[in-house]
C-alpha cells in the first residue's frame, strides 16, 4: 500500500522535471517560427502567424547546411578514432600487464584535470609546427587528444570488472590480445561504449576553443563555430538564432535516441551463455 501511494508522487515529480527540461527546447522551437517584430512585442510560447523565413535565411544567407555538413564529416570520423583509442587503452590498462602500466595510467588521469582553455594555445603551436592548422585532420587529432583520457578512464574501470575467467578461457583456446579485444571485450563493453560514444559525440559537436583557433578558413567552420561567429557577423535576431539552434540540435538528439538502447543494456548481458 505504501508503494502504491508513493508511485503517483514519484511519477508526478518525473513528469514535472521532464517538462522543465523540455521547456527551453519548446520555447526555442516557438521562437524560431516568429518574426523579429512579433518576438519583440510578444516573446510568448506560440507564434501568432508562423513563418519559415528564419529557416530560409539560415539555409540561404547563413549557409548553415555547409557548416552542418562539415560537422557531419568531422565529428563521426573523430568519434571513431576516439572510440578506438578509448577501447584499446581501456583494455590495455584494465586487463593487460606490462611495465609502468600504473604510472602511464596515472598520467592519463592527470591529463583529465587540465581545462581546455589552458591547453588551447599549446595545442595550436603543436598543430602549426606540424602544418595541420586549417585542416580537418588537425582538429580531429586535437579533439581525440583532449577527450580520449576521460573515455579511456571509463573503459579501464569497466573492463577491469570483467571476470578474468573469460580472458583465461580465450587464451587457452589460442586467442591473442587483439582477438580477445574484438571478439569478447568489445561486445561485453557495448553499453559503456555507447555511453562514451554519446559523451564524445556531444563534446566534439559542441566544442569551440580548438575549432576557433585551428579552423581560420570560413569554409571549414564547424556548426558550433559557425553559430558563434554568425552571431557577431550578422547580429542575428532571437528568432533567426532559434531557427539555427533547432537545426543544430537535431543531430545530437537523433544520436542520443540511437545510442540510448546500448546505454540501458545490462553491463555483462550475453557475456556468459548457457
Amino acid at each position: 500500500m505504501t508503494l502504491r501511494l508513493k508511485r503517483p508522487g514519484s511519477y508526478a515529480i518525473m513528469v514535472l522535471l521532464s517538462l522543465l527540461a523540455l521547456a527551453p527546447l519548446v520555447f526555442t522551437l516557438g521562437a524560431s517560427f516568429k518574426t523579429a517584430t512579433e518576438y519583440a512585442s510578444d516573446p510568448g510560447l506560440l507564434p501568432q502567424a508562423a513563418t519559415v523565413a528564419n529557416y530560409q535565411w539560415a539555409i540561404v544567407d547563413g549557409k548553415i547546411l555547409n557548416y552542418l555538413f562539415n560537422s557531419l564529416v568531422l565529428v563521426p570520423v573523430a568519434v571513431l578514432l576516439y572510440l578506438a583509442v578509448c577501447i584499446s587503452a581501456g583494455f590495455a590498462f584494465g586487463k593487460l600487464r606490462f611495465p609502468f602500466r600504473l604510472g602511464i595510467f596515472l598520467v592519463v588521469l592527470f591529463l583529465m584535470i587540465f581545462p581546455q582553455m589552458l591547453l588551447v594555445i599549446q595545442m595550436f603551436k603543436m598543430m602549426a609546427a606540424m602544418k595541420l592548422t586549417n585542416t580537418f585532420i588537425g582538429l580531429i587529432l586535437a579533439w581525440v587528444a583532449y577527450f580520449a583520457p576521460f573515455g579511456a578512464y571509463i573503459m579501464t574501470t569497466y573492463f577491469a570488472s570483467v571476470p578474468e575467467e573469460l580472458i583465461e578461457s580465450a587464451r587457452i583456446d589460442g586467442a591473442g590480445s587483439v582477438r580477445i579485444l574484438v571478439s569478447i571485450m568489445a561486445p561485453i563493453g557495448a553499453p559503456m561504449i555507447g555511453n562514451i560514444a554519446i559523451i564524445g559525440f556531444l563534446s566534439m559537436w559542441n566544442e569551440l576553443p580548438f575549432s576557433l583557433l585551428l579552423l581560420q578558413d570560413n569554409t571549414l567552420r564547424t556548426i558550433t563555430l559557425a553559430v558563434a561567429m554568425m552571431r557577431g557577423e550578422y547580429g542575428m535576431s532571437v528568432p533567426a538564432l532559434s531557427a539555427i539552434l533547432m537545426m543544430t540540435s537535431a543531430v545530437p538528439i537523433l544520436v542520443f535516441l540511437f545510442f540510448q538502447k546500448y546505454v540501458t543494456q545490462g553491463a555483462t548481458a550475453g557475456a556468459v551463455k548457457g
